[in-house]
């Protein structure tokens, strides 16, 4: 049960905002309680985005992911809702009490993109990849809120926005036999691939202008390495291994928050 309640939050890429906001901000105040304070409604925002992107995705998922858990019959669709509302009231809850008015908009509107996703998959599919990629770099919009005069923060937020748009479209690729029809149906998966992978190359030689230690390179140098791996995997077709490794390169690139 355990590993389906995994699945379904994908706790794993939920954490990933979580962290964006956590690292940074406790590598500048080594102050643990603020950064948590700070930092854990992208935890309950990433999961609320998830279990109701599985809510909306339910016939979708039976051809395209038959393994998750609302397809596969390990969760009934009730008690789904009921957890999806517990996450919901946890990100509320937590931004109204934690967060200042200064910059709790952004997390309501980080809220409110989590929430209208599943409109947006089903009614302007076309834009999904684009909208997930704003999502992704709220967080660190965030930081840069809080520290204006670093300037690595919004290059950094670039680069992330990239990056992501070049993973969705790769998602989307793969999960095109479900999902609706939309303009980008047009073009042939291969050539989608290429146009993914520019951008994610893209993303990655936008930290060029990051490095300045041994250490920033060696975590560049990293991240190429993953890339590279998945981008060989993708076009041998193993699309899952390949979006994993694109996963593990976002948690490698949060180095370059500190």
């Amino acid at each position: 049960m355990l590993r389906a309640i995994f699945q379904l939050t994908r706790l794993e890429t939920s954490l990933l905002g979580f962290f964006a906001v956590f690292i940074p901000l406790f590598s500048r105040t080594n102050d643990l309680s603020f950064s948590f304070k700070r930092a854990i409604p992208f935890l309950f925002i990433g999961v609320c985005l998830f279990i109701a992107n599985d809510l909306d995705d339910i016939e979708k998922d039976r051809v395209n992911h038959p393994d998750r858990p609302l397809p596969a019959g390990r969760f009934s669709p009730v008690f789904v809702v009921i957890l999806y509302f517990t996450f919901l009231g946890f990100a509320l809850f937590s931004t109204r009490y934690f967060i200042p008015q200064a910059i709790d908009v952004l997390y309501y509107s980080a809220i409110s993109l989590a929430i209208s996703y599943g409109y947006v998959s089903e009614y302007i599919p076309v834009i999904k990849a684009p909208y997930v990629a704003v999502a992704a770099t709220v967080p660190i919009l965030i930081i840069a809120t809080s520290y204006p005069k670093e300037t690595r923060l919004y290059v950094l937020a670039a680069s992330i926005f990239v990056l992501t748009l070049g993973r969705e479209i790769c998602k989307n690729i793969r999960d095109r036999t479900g999902d609706p029809v939309s303009f980008m149906h047009r073009f042939p998966p291969t050539r989608l691939g290429v146009v993914a992978f520019s951008l994610q190359w893209l993303g990655l030689l936008l930290l060029v202008f990051l490095i300045h230690d041994l250490a920033d390179l060696i975590d560049f140098a990293a991240m190429t390495l993953l890339l590279s791996l998945s981008v060989v995997l993708w076009f041998r077709l193993k699309f899952r291994a390949s979006l994993v490794l694109m996963k593990i390169q976002l948690f490698v690139g949060l180095y370059f928050l500190l």
